[in-house]
């Protein structure tokens, strides 16, 4: 059958069936090209039952999504007065963040929201009679069992109760099939037993709070939409608030929504809410001159205030490793008579010497610097960190203390107090974070992150801020003569490949004892590594593991295209003594006996060929005398 008209925005039908009504509506149904394959079941918290008032409450939810900027909604509300229908059910809806589901991805779910507060009482009543009869005519509909069909909203997150802590799948999916065997349903426990890690009432009210607070900062007061799949892919990924309100563009002939967050762009395809992408994925290491890409990139800079330079070190540097989009432009300060060029970012402060542009640090390194000179510039990049906002950076605050120490990311607005279950809190936010106490233990400064407890990916960790788990430091055998040491502490400076494929090996030549260099690369701070390090005598130093990127090489471009070398490639540096390149390196034998074992170690794990082998000094320049003394036709040889 042709289903009902829609009215309004978002296009709701906005019409009112009896049970038997309904039978008839689903049965006869056309879904289109793609049935749903779940029903996630809700409670509307507010209005309640004594709240609801028919089609009166369907338009003021139906306004109140039109200002969420929400295009779609759940299908069904089952009142005590009978079965509304919302949006079409042979549409895509909005209700349940990455659980909505998406046509590209061949599936989609239907939104149930039942009237009412169910954390201490189950639903009784009409509302649990109409909603029976939508999940189980749904259920002989579709042909799909009831714990097969039905899934509760926080399945999908870690922050809601929904649809209550006293709804449990165990009585819904028993109910459900009495009422499809005409049985008698389960008989419930006189105390409903909420099911293990369902967020606490007390808690949930708090973080959602916060958690809208949080996200209302930077998105034009749109607010944080736990039934928004970009919201629940944030959250649940940790990419922290997000620093610009969502946006549509057109490439191609396509149109996408997209919004930046503190350190991801995400994207979907219209009307695909729940395929949510990120743009890190989508470049995979590159930046294109054109295309979708490149559009999402420019207009995640042009949002933050700044425009997009692939060739700058603090845009690349950013990219490479999230730091999110910027805020504002790039500027100079000066201490003890040292000129910085410094730019603010969502996650982090970037920053450098004046010329050295390529030797870019973060401000989150010198979180617990103690050296004089060190705080210092630490306090004038704080200011201006805080400037970028329009906030004024104290130094004495407990919040300021404790973000400082924390890293995580750029102030949004000045502490403010909120009250939530009659208690008030103070609060401040930043991109990654929010910190708050309870007036008037200004001191006791916590995070809003902690508060998520049930299977939340913890809090991103700024680079610097944390170290590497502790290493074997027993020799692994490689073959009879040689061995890989993996030293303690390992290296800190690398990233995830994003899925790419090791395709190059890059050679570079470091001058300085083995013992030197390890403790150089391994430092807190460091930005440059290798994954191996082939020291004169021989040995074989593992930094990095071969599935993450080391930070060696950095963004090179061909045929005006930016690609980061860092996510194809494995980094192999040879010691050299301290005196060189004055002095000949004196490549030992054992030394170029080991690189070529550790080569043809990788040639049987990678698909390499001999073309695959670059020395550093074709790239860049650095280290010209790098190939002195190396038989390059035999090392490349042992990649084939």
């Amino acid at each position: 059958m042709s289903d009902f008209p829609t009215e309004g925005s978002p296009p709701f039908i906005n019409r009112r069936l009896s049970v038997d009504e309904w039978r008839t509506y689903v049965a006869n149904y056309n879904f289109g090209r793609i049935a749903p394959t779940r029903l996630v079941l809700h409670h509307t918290y507010r209005p309640t039952e004594a709240q609801w008032a028919g089609l009166t409450t369907m338009r003021g939810i139906q306004r109140f999504y039109a200002g969420k900027g929400w295009w779609a909604g759940p299908h069904i509300f089952v009142g005590p007065d009978g079965i509304w229908l919302a949006s079409p059910m042979s549409q895509v809806g909005i209700h349940a963040g990455t659980g909505n589901g998406s046509v590209a991805q061949g599936w989609y779910s239907i939104g149930l929201e039942m009237v009412g507060y169910f954390d201490t009482v189950r639903p009784a009543g009409r509302v649990w009679e109409f909603s029976l009869a939508v999940m189980g005519e749904l259920s002989r509909r579709l042909n799909i069992a009831p714990n097969k069909l039905i899934s509760f909203h926080r399945d999908y997150t870690n922050e809601k109760s929904c649809p209550g802590r006293a709804v449990t799948k165990d009585w819904v999916w028993g109910s459900v099939n009495a009422y499809l065997g005409n049985s008698a349903p389960p008989s419930p426990s006189p105390t409903p037993q909420p099911e293990p890690n369902v967020i606490e009432p007390a808690t949930e009210l708090l973080l959602e709070q916060m958690r809208e607070e949080s996200f209302r900062q930077k998105s034009g007061g749109q607010g944080f939409n736990g039934a928004w799949a970009f919201h629940q892919y944030a959250t649940k990924e940790s990419l922290g608030v997000p620093m610009a309100p969502s946006r549509t563009i057109t490439v191609e002939g396509k149109q996408y929504d997209f919004q930046p967050f503190a350190r991801e762009t995400l994207f979907c395809e219209v009307p695909n809410w729940g395929d949510v992408q990120t743009l890190t994925k989508l470049l995979n290491g590159s930046i294109p001159p054109a295309g979708l890409g490149r559009r999402l990139l420019d207009e995640t800079y042009q949002l933050g205030g700044s425009t997009f330079r692939p060739d700058w070190a603090f845009h690349q540097f950013a990219l490479i490793n999230r730091m999110g989009p910027p805020v504002g432009k790039s500027a100079n300060i000066t201490v003890d008579g040292k000129q910085y060029a410094y730019q603010v970012f969502a996650a982090d402060t970037l920053y450098n010497l004046v010329p050295n542009w390529s030797d870019v640090r973060l401000l989150s390194q010198l979180g617990n610097a103690t050296a004089a000179g060190d705080v210092r510039v630490r306090e004038a990049l704080l200011g201006a960190t805080y400037r970028a906002t329009g906030q004024t950076y104290r130094p004495d605050w407990a919040f300021h203390q404790r973000a400082r120490q924390l890293g995580i990311g750029t102030p949004l607005a000045a502490s403010y107090q909120i009250a939530v279950s009659g208690a008030r809190y103070a609060i401040q936010i930043y991109a990654l974070d929010t910190l708050y106490n309870l007036v008037p233990r200004w001191s006791d400064v916590r995070r809003m992150n902690d508060l998520v407890k049930h299977g939340a990916t913890p809090p991103a960790q700024v680079l610097g801020m944390a170290r590497a788990a502790s290493a074997d430091t027993t020799p692994a055998p490689l073959d009879d003569q040689l061995a890989i040491v993996r030293p303690n502490p390992l290296a800190m400076a690398h990233t995830s490949r994003n899925g790419r494929t090791i395709e190059q090996v890059i050679l570079h030549a470091v001058p300085g004892d083995s013992e030197r260099i390890l403790s150089q690369m391994s430092a807190v701070g460091s930005r440059f590594t290798t994954h191996y390090l082939v020291a004169l005598d021989g040995t074989i130093y593992q930094l990095v593991d071969e599935e993450r990127a080391a930070w060696h090489a950095g963004m090179a471009s061909a045929d005006g295209l930016w690609f980061n070398l860092n996510l194809t490639s494995i980094g192999i540096a040879l010691e050299r003594p301290s005196t060189w390149p004055e002095e000949p390196a004196g490549n030992t034998n054992i030394q170029l006996n080991a690189l070529s074992q550790l080569l043809r170690d990788l040639a049987s794990h990678y698909p390499l060929t001999p073309s695959s082998l670059i020395l550093w000094s074709s790239l860049a320049g650095s280290d010209g005398d790098a190939a002195e003394g190396l038989p390059l036709a035999a090392l490349r040889a042992a990649l084939g």
